[in-house]
């Protein structure tokens, strides 16, 4: 079962590559089918299994051997290896459901972000709603006996991640004289606390900030990125709320996670 989750993951990857690329160019993402972003021919099903058919054309187009970033390949094993991840935490349940589609739409923002230093409305938005609805229908998402408890903590969830973020973006504002949040990543913290629950947020901002300041340390150090460039939080977040949804069900800093 494992092996059939992670297959999953690989093809739901593959759905998301084709997200990341279209939805910040205004294409749908569900027709044409693939295509080489450099000769515009259609690829084959056989060239477009996850993970091995990327190794066997060694990153490269079949037709005009045109380099394929190596994003395809890296998009497709993270996804692949977090379903499995979340079938070894959660088993074959609802909750593993919830939280494939929850890390999807981090992947999917994530990328984006770091691509155009944008989070889409079009994901970010339904997915506040959608957590939140889940979160009435399946309290066990929160580790409540009731619905009004699982829907109140998600409802101070959603609450308490925009509000944190809102008043950092106010805070930067008024110290650097300009923005230093934007509100994709407010409703993305708000979208965080919709799956996730209060407790949840205040990890999130822990572990994105900390692998956010080791990252881009780390790149100015590698003279990767400049000291006053701008970086995106998106991902970070992301990174976060992942570490916060296995964190979840344990203890973290004196307090139980729910």
């Amino acid at each position: 079962m494992g092996i059939i989750i992670f297959i999953l993951g690989l093809i739901f990857g593959s759905f998301a590559n084709v997200v990341i690329y279209r939805l910040p160019k205004g294409k749908s993402i569900v027709s044409p089918g693939s295509q080489c972003p450099s000769c515009g021919k259609n690829i084959l099903w056989y060239d477009n299994i996850p993970l091995l058919s990327y190794i066997l054309l060694r990153g490269r187009c079949r037709f005009c051997k045109a380099s394929i970033s190596y994003r395809y390949f890296v998009v497709e094993l993270i996804t692949g290896l977090l379903f499995l991840a979340l079938y070894l935490k959660f088993g074959l349940t609802i909750d593993l459901s919830i939280y494939a589609l929850f890390i999807l739409c981090l992947l999917i923002m994530g990328f984006i972000d770091i691509d155009t230093y944008l989070i889409s409305d079009i994901i970010v938005l339904p997915g506040i709603a959608i957590g939140f609805i889940l979160s009435v229908i399946f309290p066990q998402m929160h580790y409540e006996m009731t619905r009004v408890g699982s829907l109140w903590y998600s409802f101070t969830g959603i609450m308490i991640g925009a509000g944190i973020l809102i008043f950092l973006a106010m805070v930067g504002k008024l110290l650097f004289r300009k923005e230093a949040m934007g509100g994709g990543d407010i409703k993305l913290l708000a979208m965080i606390g919709a799956f996730l629950g209060w407790k949840c947020v205040f990890i999130t901002i822990f572990f994105a900030s900390l692998l956010g300041t080791v990252i881009s340390l780390t790149l100015i150090g590698l003279k990767k990125k400049k000291m006053e460039d701008y970086v995106p939080f998106g991902p970070y977040l992301g990174l976060g709320a992942v570490v916060s949804l296995f964190y979840k069900g344990m203890t973290f800093l004196g307090f139980f996670i729910n």
